[in-house]
């Protein structure tokens, strides 16, 4: 009985030292690098705040680039829309209204200016008229008294020119008050020309009030589309942050999302051998399950990694690395982000590798 639980112990060890031995130590000729598998993780999260009110995939459901994946609740942003969009109506009929206002005041406004203006004109004509006949008038009384003075006139001619004389004072006198009204009169109508220039400015302060309230219903149309959460890329997603009816901030996470068909293996190359690799060579990447497939080194390291092994006896120095990622097929999206792999490298002629990761 001791015998034979001690053969099984010793066969397990010998299985645990194969699978040590299969995984450190390489074919002859080759240089067995352990790496990573790495792929492109993307977070999907809405542009604004709201409730969650639809969540469309779970972790491990597979996604297409557009698809919906979740939608906020609309309704507020709806409400900040409709809001904006009524104001803005209000807006236009008000300043439809003030436009047609302004065209009938600017038109009768400017043909009572004009009314008023040629009011004056006649006015001052009429004066200047009145003020030739009165200064004739003035010239013939003044000749006819003395000519009744000196016995040459009779009276009643002479009182007659007086009359006419004291007729034509008082027509100017009359067409100087009514040169004055005229002239107040063009006063009050450029007053109200004035009232057009008044209308005009509101006007344009309506303008730029519909033109923010224009604004505001765009953007809260813009922040309506945003409530719909679509996927950025193909993949497969990997954690599911936020549930179904909760409410999430702008910016944060609902999914991640991992892009399955463009994977590469990160590892890390002795100084010894990074300068033997080129972009674009072709490696062997090993996989924990033993399949191979053929990798393309796509990046290089240009500043050196910690050292791998530290020279504690001080005697020579230390190991350092320099990383490598190695970009690998998979059309059947077998290969996830996180499992191990083995980049083989081919050694240098006469070189048993011997590589410790």
């Amino acid at each position: 009985m001791k015998f034979s639980k001690f053969f099984v112990f010793l066969l397990v060890l010998l299985v645990i030292a194969g699978v040590i031995y299969y995984f450190t130590t390489p074919t002859s000729g080759e240089i067995k690098l352990t790496g990573i598998v790495t792929g492109n993780e993307v977070i999907a999260s809405p542009q604004v705040t709201g409730r969650l009110m639809k969540l469309n995939v779970d972790e491990g459901s597979v996604v297409t680039k557009g698809e919906l994946i979740g939608e906020l609740d609309p309704a507020e942003l709806e409400a900040a829309r409709n809001a904006a969009a009524d104001n803005t109506r209000t807006l236009e009929a008000r300043l439809n209204q003030s436009e047609n206002t302004r065209t009938l005041d600017d038109s009768q406004t400017a043909a009572a200016l004009r009314q008023a203006e040629a009011n004056v004109t006649v006015a001052r004509s009429q004066l200047v008229q009145a003020q030739a006949t009165l200064s004739l008038d003035e010239i013939t009384y003044k000749r006819d008294e003395g000519l009744f003075q000196k016995g040459d006139m009779a009276a009643q001619d002479r009182d007659n020119a007086y009359s006419a004389y004291q007729v034509a004072q008082a027509n100017v006198k009359a067409l100087e008050d009514q040169v004055h009204v005229a002239e107040a009169q063009v006063a009050v109508a450029q007053a109200n020309r004035k009232q057009v220039s008044v209308q005009e400015s509101d006007m344009a302060a309506t303008r730029a009030e519909i033109a923010q309230a224009s604004a505001q219903r765009d953007q809260a149309q813009t922040q309506l589309s945003y409530t719909k959460v679509f996927a950025p890329l193909d993949g497969i997603v990997s954690v599911r942050v936020a549930r179904q009816g909760e409410v999430v901030q702008a910016g944060a996470p609902i999914v991640t999302i991992l892009d399955v068909d463009h994977l590469w293996v990160q590892a890390d190359v002795e100084e010894t051998y990074i300068d033997q690799i080129t972009y674009g060579q072709k490696f062997t990447v090993q996989m924990p399950s033993g399949d191979r497939v053929e990798g393309t080194v796509y990046f290089k390291g240009v500043e050196n990694d910690f050292a791998t092994q530290r020279d504690v006896s001080r005697t020579k120095r230390d190991i350092k690395t320099f990383e490598i990622k190695v970009s690998i097929p998979n059309p059947d999206r077998k290969f996830f982000a996180g499992m191990t792999a083995f980049v083989l490298l081919p050694a240098p002629p006469g070189e048993h590798s011997r590589f410790h990761f």
